[in-house]
């Protein structure tokens, strides 16, 4: 089943979404800039690159349709 707005809806999502991963990665480089405490360094790096898991795996992978009834 198509989404709402068709192919073009997808690839703009595609690349809304790609957008969004280069955002993140650029926030990862610049924490590498800030003076912070090691532990806070390794949960801040820990939640952006779960963010980028999930941003891949749900929309790229599109694994929620491994749960999803047909």
């Amino acid at each position: 089943m198509r989404h709402p707005g068709g192919l073009a809806g997808d690839w703009g999502r595609g690349w809304w979404v790609f957008a969004a991963l280069i955002a993140l990665t650029i926030v990862e480089f610049g924490l590498l800039l800030v003076d912070m405490p090691v532990g806070l360094f390794r949960v801040l790096l820990v939640a952006l690159n779960l963010a980028d898991a999930w941003l891949i795996l749900y929309y790229f992978m599109h694994i929620a349709q491994l749960w999803r009834g047909d």
